[in-house]
């Protein structure tokens, strides 16, 4: 598809990722298999975010400086970023259209002040970048709270009025999801359901929830299992499970077909691509009902998937009736219809385009 401006159809996309891990890896890893652009992705490990708002700036901007030697239609970079940095160590920078993708942000909570300068970094950077892109509805809305809470708490940031700027930019990009991959690894192993098995992420998770509720589970002798994706510390000793790597992409895969619920226990998870498999997979869904679960599922079902965020007594009972589930009849048509702006094709596609008309933009 070509772009007017004398921008050409295809681009060239340069994408810095200082946080290169978990679901920011899970996306431009699809986004490269899916886009007709030509995208360069330079990154850093996943590292503490604090350090790479403070110094993956300088880091990007001396291996640009030193290496780099190509064309960029488009800058794309995530908020673990201080874009404004950049853009001033790296001037030219400034003259190509910025996206920042929003997986997460660091904002201080509702009601606190400002009490480190990192906090005010995604601000910064949001005003420097040509569009905000954000992975959910809810956390564009919780970005925008934040963001105003902030400046009222700030009233040197008021006389700046930097949220009237912001709107404009606003986008809900939702993150592409390589769900045909799921197809094809089922097709080549062909995996076995196992009715008791459930699958859960501990990253940013809630373990001392997790923990109480499957110590309520035990004691009720409840034949479960569970297999785990992230950090390997803080849940319970003894409990009966296994675990796939973070890096093992076709083993999450696997242990989603194999699994029949998959448990969150992130009650302010801003997006979720395991949930987003495990939904298309199959699996039975026990989500908090806070952050972005409740877009993920279709209002006929949340009372019966969704628990009470912090309780465990809610958890236990939402896994309970997950082994017999009531599914309502139109269930896994609006499912399809919410999972649809995931698929890579799809997502990776309006992505493109909306690129395109950034950079076509810029060009005039």
């Amino acid at each position: 598809m070509g772009v007017a401006g004398g921008v050409p159809g295809q681009l060239d996309i340069l994408a810095l990722e200082p946080f290169f891990g978990g679901s920011r890896k899970a996306m431009l890893e699809t986004i490269m298999r899916y886009s007709r652009h030509r995208w360069t992705i330079l990154r850093l490990p996943p590292r503490r975010v604090e350090r790479r708002l403070a110094a993956a700036a300088h880091w990007f901007a001396e291996q640009l400086s030193r290496h780099w030697a190509g064309r960029i239609d488009v800058l794309f970079t995530s908020e673990a970023m201080n874009l404004a940095d950049l853009l001033r160590l790296v001037p030219s920078l400034s003259a190509k259209p910025a996206v920042v993708y929003f997986h997460d942000n660091q904002l201080p909570p509702l009601g606190q002040r400002a009490e480190s300068p990192l906090h005010l970094v995604n601000l910064s950077t949001a005003q420097a970048a040509t569009e905000l892109w954000f992975n959910s509805e809810y956390h564009l809305r919780t970005f925008m709270r934040k963001a105003a809470a902030l400046v009222e708490r700030h009233p040197e940031l008021a006389g700046l009025n930097p949220l009237r700027d912001l709107e404009p930019k606003l986008r809900l990009m939702p993150p592409p999801v390589d769900l045909p991959l799921d197809r094809d690894i089922a097709i080549q192993i062909k995996p076995q359901r196992d009715p008791n098995l459930l699958f859960v992420d501990t990253r940013d998770a809630d373990v001392p929830l997790l923990n109480r509720a499957l110590g309520i589970l035990s004691a009720t002798n409840a034949p479960y299992k569970l297999v785990t994706v992230g950090p390997l510390g803080g849940l319970a000793d003894g409990l009966p499970r296994y675990t796939v790597s973070e890096r093992d992409e076709d083993g999450q895969i696997m242990a989603l077909h194999q699994a029949s619920v998959m448990i969150s226990a992130r009650p302010q998870a801003a997006s979720d691509h395991y949930a987003v498999r495990a939904l298309h997979l199959g699996c039975w869904p026990v989500f908090p009902d806070s952050g972005v679960y409740p877009e993920l599922l279709p209002p006929s079902v949340h009372e019966l998937c969704l628990y009470s965020a912090g309780s465990p007594e809610s958890l236990v009972e939402r896994l309970r009736s997950a082994w017999h589930p009531s599914t309502p009849p139109m269930y896994r048509e609006e499912l399809q219809q919410i999972l649809s702006s995931f698929d890579a094709l799809r997502a990776c596609s309006a992505m493109d385009e909306r690129l395109e008309v950034l950079a076509a933009a810029r060009a005039v």
